[in-house]
């Protein structure tokens, strides 16, 4: 591994990945976070909900009006939808396989993967880069958010991109790219149109944090405010002027109201947690990249002084107090936050040996990578667990084993990270990750018919004999599934 580490360029000094680390980055996101995308059946609740707005999108020819059957869908602008229409109608248009709306999600984290190496090496170099890409590769929730057609894969690419034009506006001066400012204004108004102002919450609290900690009274003009406000209006303006004129204020009333403010005070259908409930999430969510934890810790605080980390700690911390002081809590919700993370614990890998010559770092990492190697058990126990919990009696054994077998091989080399952190290491953990998550999520999940009732409904359905184009109405199962498996005029009825 590390021979290979070499020829990818992770020992040099050169401030850009490699051509080859960027494929090789491409090539390990595409097999890691697309397998499944095609066998996995529509779930429920969101994805059903958005994909199904976005077919009734191409079976009307509306692109404004958002519907899930006959009720106005008004909680988020219309960005994920188009792009999910679009991947749907060059899929075979409104008959297109699931996995033509999920599409647009793995294109997005793919990206969102070469986007963080080549941020990581600007800051800090090529090594720093790569292994950053690798990290975000792994992470479970980005794992999640690849493969499902919501906003949250999307919204991560817009955030990212506006953050790594904010930076270079921020770290660079006089030398940033000229096109910096317009970049980060078209990544805001693509943002608001994905997921509305939570990109704004985090370039807004970035700018905020770094202003106020570096003293830089100068960056609101380096980012161009008057003409950049104007770009990022007019990437807004139609859709705001097509929406209003067909529903007025009420889809300002559910987007703003219900949907964004009333999750502040209040956890939303079950979804609310104490604060520090997503600090305590992390183990699982940025896994197995948790295992350097202490180690991305020591990296912040021995480089707090050096611009390029308090970017990142202005970028991680503001956005991470605001998620933890809001009721409504969901695992995907800080991910926003995970390219820095990522950034700063290969920077903490590649620095891993003077870290943990200081004992409290030392004691920290071991204390830290033990969770992390619990959770790893405990994710490789979990294929052939709900195998055995909702498989049916005959159902095959192998690719539950076979998972396993990788998750185990997995938390070895987790084991072997954690034990001698060297950033050569971390293409073992990604290969790894490579057969664990293709088993699990293309073999193991999908073959679970408990998992997934609406698709065994389209089965029989399809199985009845001149029944293909009459109206189904399913009594007492009322998952958004159905509608979209077996049409827009599924009756969703409550059995009585």
């Amino acid at each position: 591994m590390t021979r290979l580490w070499r020829r990818l360029g992770g020992d040099g000094e050169q401030r850009r990945p490699t051509p080859a680390a960027l494929a090789l980055l491409v090539v390990l996101a595409v097999l890691t976070l697309g397998s499944g995308v095609a066998t996995l059946p529509v779930m429920d609740r969101d994805e059903a909900r958005y994909a199904q707005a976005a077919k009734q999108m191409l079976e009307s020819g509306n692109l404004v009006d958002i519907r899930f059957q006959d009720d106005a869908r008004l909680v988020k602008p219309a960005g994920v939808y188009w792009l999910q229409a679009a991947s749907a109608a060059a899929f075979g248009g409104p008959d297109a396989p699931i996995a033509a709306y999920r599409l647009p999600s793995l294109v997005a984290a793919v990206a969102a993967v070469v986007l963080t190496a080549w941020f990581g090496a600007r800051l800090f170099g090529a090594g720093v880069g790569l292994a950053a890409g690798l990290l975000l590769t792994t992470a479970l929730v980005v794992q999640v958010e690849a493969r499902t057609a919501k906003t949250d894969a999307v919204l991560l690419a817009t955030i990212l991109v506006a953050q790594v034009a904010l930076a270079r506006i921020a770290l660079d001066r006089g030398r940033a790219f000229v096109g910096a400012p317009l970049v980060f204004w078209l990544a805001q108004g693509a943002g608001l149109m994905v997921k509305g102002p939570i990109i704004t919450l985090v370039s807004g609290t970035t700018l905020l944090a770094w202003g106020l900690w570096q003293r830089d009274r100068d960056l609101v003009r380096r980012l161009r405010l008057g003409p950049g406000v104007a770009v990022m209006l007019a990437v807004l303006a139609p859709w705001i002027v097509l929406i209003t004129l067909e529903h007025g204020w009420a889809f300002y009333q559910q987007a703003l109201g219900r949907a964004l403010l009333s999750k502040v005070a209040v956890g939303q259908e079950s979804h609310g947690a104490p604060p520090g409930a997503h600090t305590l999430a992390l183990a699982l969510t940025f896994w197995p990249g948790t295992v350097l934890a202490a180690l991305a810790a020591a990296a912040a605080w021995r480089g707090r002084g050096e611009p390029a980390v308090r970017f990142l700690l202005a970028w991680i911390v503001p956005t991470w107090v605001v998620f933890e002081a809001v009721a409504t809590k969901l695992p995907h919700y800080t991910l926003p936050t995970f390219p820095a993370i990522a950034v700063l614990a290969a920077l903490g890998l590649r620095d891993a040996g003077a870290i943990l010559a200081v004992r409290g770092w030392r004691w920290l990492h071991r204390a830290l990578a033990v969770v992390a190697v619990a959770v790893a058990l405990a994710l490789a126990a979990f294929p052939l667990a709900v195998t055995v919990v909702l498989g049916d009696a005959g159902a095959p054994l192998a690719p539950a084993v076979l998972a396993g077998g990788a998750g185990l091989a997995l938390a070895v080399v987790v084991v072997r990270l954690a034990r001698a952190p060297a950033p050569p290491r971390l293409p073992a953990v990604v290969l790894a990750g490579v057969a664990f998550y293709g088993l699990t999520f293309h073999l193991v999940l999908p073959r679970l018919d408990a998992l997934w009732p609406s698709a065994r409904v389209a089965e029989r359905v399809a199985a009845l004999e001149g029944c293909a184009r009459i109206p189904v109405a399913v009594a007492g199962y009322a998952e958004p599934s159905n509608v979209f498996n077996l049409g827009t005029t599924t009756v969703l009825g409550t059995g009585g």
